[in-house]
Order: C-alpha cells, then structure tokens, then sequence
C-alpha cells in the first residue's frame, strides 16, 4: 500500500535536497489551513514538520525522522483528522547531471481511515512533486 513517486531535476542532489527542505514554504502549494499557509521543515532529526496560517496559528504536520543531506529527508506525517502518523521519505539520487527525486509514503495499513485516505494522496503526491520540479527548474 506504500505510495511512490518518482521525478527527475536538472540539479545537483546538493541543490535538490536544498530546495525541497530549505524552501519547501516557496514552493509547497498551501497547507491544511488553506492556500496562505507555509510550509516549514526544520533541517535535523527531531525537527517540527510544519505549517503556519497568516495570523500565526501552526499545525504541527510530523517529525523529522532522518536528515542526512544531500541522500535522504524523512519525517512522519498526520492530517488533522488523523488519529495516528505515516511516514514520507524523500530520496535524492544522483543521475547523469541530474538528480532523481524518490518518494515513498507508507503506513496507510494502520487503519481503514488512512487506507480510504491514500487514494488521494496517490494524485495528491504527483501535484505535489509537480509544483516542487517547477520551482526547481526555475531557480537560479
């Protein structure tokens, strides 16, 4: 039941891991709160994965789980209606002057809860990545 998604970027692994992590507020399109919230990941193991609304309110999305750049990113996940976390990891791996971006989000299993709500994310996933490989190929 592990959701994977697979995109290729013309950047170093160096720069595809710091785009996602680093910028993911700039590119990440809105939050459970709505489309004015940001994203925020705090760059080690322990970290809050995280959204901010406008007027400051944050929903705390998961943990950082693994941070070992340029390779790996990883952090649990919950919606706020979520009584229990999945879990995301984000590979960068090196391919020709690229970088092959790998996700794999997992722990649908633990409920029927989360088995209905994978559906979503399977597409949710894609437009996700999208948005990402947009801004990664527009950086300077």
């Amino acid at each position: 039941m592990t959701i994977r998604k697979s995109i290729k970027v013309e950047r170093s692994p160096q720069i595809s891991f710091r785009l996602f992590c680093e910028e993911i507020g700039q590119w990440w399109p809105g939050g459970f709160s709505g489309k004015e919230s940001k994203l925020h990941l705090e760059g080690r193991v322990g970290g809050r994965f995280y959204e901010r609304s406008p007027d400051g309110k944050e929903f705390e999305i998961g943990r950082v789980t693994a941070y070992q750049a340029p390779e790996i990113v990883a952090f649990t996940w919950r919606a706020p209606s979520w009584d229990t976390t999945t879990q995301v990891e984000v590979r960068f791996v090196a391919e020709g002057a690229g970088t092959r971006v790998e996700l794999e989000h997992s722990g649908w299993e633990q409920s029927p809860k989360l088995g209905e709500a994978r559906k979503g994310y399977d597409g949710g996933w894609d437009f996700i990545l999208g948005h990402y490989q947009k801004h990664a190929g527009s950086v300077s």
